[in-house]
């Protein structure tokens, strides 16, 4: 049994040999706690100074819209330049939003359009922020390594998920601390993610002869993504089910109060229970992201998901509410879990920040949409639009995998062989054209070889 237990160990906590991801993996638990936090304040925030759906859905349509049109340039400013610096400069105003925030709160002078321009320009730092930690992710580890550290980032956020809806719902309930004081001390919290950042070596930027226009490397990462098939679905699935999947958390406060008795700043209870869920299921689901079960357990995770919209539909009180957040949690951060393994493993390093950064048009519809859904809830009903949200989970979930099962068969799901594949060489020609400058002495400038690696930093 102890041979077996330290397998496990071994198995599902095995990036964390590595002392640089190590180091990142620990700043990205104070990050995620501040993020966590945020939610469940801005939310909790917006209904007050509004009391409706449409503002909790407005603050985040700021979010979102940011993060839908700058998320893939993010992406190739990512695998253009230094991570280290980017993501310190993205965390240093992410830092300054949350102060700000904090002593308007304290100083009575919040207003909702206030709330609105600050939590876009979080967005808006996201966009480039998240790409980058990605990517840099994707240069700290081995190839046979990164399922599993994409996997405990994911781990890590599940556990923040535990401790922030808890933190933040104590201090709301707090009348000496309230709103300003937890968006001061998710400020603090960004100020230790700086500190622990800094300590982590810089990575090196790509040549400038590498480099090539934003708008012709966006192509190259939008059509790498459009030939995989794996890859592509991947994408589409990730899209419809964070649009969908976070529209439980716009309603919540307002179904709380107009459904359940219950206060708004209940929702830190709620979000704390779907966080423990969460973990619980995302521990086994570290280990297995590696594996021929990965597919599986990402469909049966989106069909917990639907479920959970269902159960929380009809929920008669705050306690049904409590056991409906068992299915909501494990589904949602299980399918992130997997789904961000899935694609990170088959992805060729040079494209790692564009890739993922096509995922923040998920949250950025996501965010987009928001409004336009808690409009909706306004006017037919939370348990209606939960309804609704939950037969499609199950509709994506039932054709997603069909549609996974004929990729199976032609032979598209096979692993990716980290080396160069087309994508990779065909970007590796229009690098060497354009590494073929004439210097000052007018020698000329070796160019790179057709073989090499694209993209990398």
């Amino acid at each position: 049994m102890g041979r077996l237990i330290r397998l496990w160990f071994a198995t599902t906590f095995q990036a964390l040999g590595n002392p640089q991801y190590r180091l990142l993996w620990i700043s990205s638990l104070f990050s995620m706690l501040a993020f966590m936090m945020q939610w469940t304040v801005q939310a909790v925030v917006a209904f007050d100074l509004a009391g409706t759906n449409s503002a909790v859905g407005l603050v985040q349509l700021g979010i979102g819209l940011s993060m839908l049109i700058l998320g893939p340039f993010g992406g190739v400013i990512a695998d253009r330049v230094s991570k280290k610096p980017m993501v310190m400069w993205g965390q240093l105003i992410i830092a300054a939003s949350f102060f700000a925030t904090g002593a308007m709160i304290l100083a009575g002078a919040l207003t909702l359009v206030w709330l609105v321009l600050l939590t876009a320009i979080m967005g808006l730092v996201f966009a480039f922020l998240s790409p980058a930690l990605q990517a840099w992710v994707g240069e700290m580890v081995p190839q046979r390594m990164l399922p599993n550290a994409v996997a405990l980032s994911q781990l890590a956020a599940n556990g923040s998920r535990v401790v922030g809806p808890f933190v933040a719902g104590a201090m709301l309930g707090s009348a000496a601390i309230g709103a300003g004081g937890a968006y001061i001390f998710m400020g603090a919290l960004f100020v230790l993610v700086l500190c622990t950042v800094s300590r982590l070596p810089s990575t090196r930027a790509k040549p400038d002869a590498e480099r090539r226009a934003v708008t012709t490397e966006l192509m190259a990462g939008i059509q790498y993504v459009a030939r995989d098939p794996a890859i592509r679905s991947l994408m589409l699935i990730f899209v419809a089910v964070v649009v969908l999947g976070f529209m439980w958390q716009i309603v919540l406060p307002a179904m709380l109060e107009r459904h359940l008795g219950r206060s708004p700043t209940d929702i830190g209870m709620i979000l704390t229970v779907n966080a423990v869920a969460a973990l619980v299921v995302a521990l086994p689901l570290a280990g297995i992201v590696g594996t021929r079960w990965a597919w599986p357990a990402m469909f049966a995770c989106i069909t917990l998901l639907g479920i959970g919209f269902l159960l929380l539909a009809v929920a008669p009180s705050f306690e049904s509410a409590l056991l409906a957040t068992l299915a909501l949690g494990p589904g949602l951060s299980g399918f992130m879990l997997v789904n961000n393994a899935l694609t990170m493993s088959r992805t060729d390093p040079g494209y790692f920040g564009r890739v993922m950064s096509l995922t923040m048009l998920a949250w950025g519809f996501q965010g987009a949409l928001s409004l336009p859904f808690g409009m909706l809830a306004d006017a037919i009903g939370e348990r209606q639009m939960l309804g609704i949200a939950g037969i499609l989970l199950l509709i994506i979930a039932v054709v997603g995998g069909l549609l996974t099962l004929r990729l199976a068969r032609r032979g598209d799901l096979a692993p990716m062989v980290a080396n160069v594949d087309k994508f990779a060489k065909e970007e590796s020609v229009g690098k060497m054209e354009n590494a073929k400058k004439v210097d000052s002495s007018g020698s000329e400038v070796a160019s790179v070889p057709p073989g090499s690696p694209s993209g990398g930093d």
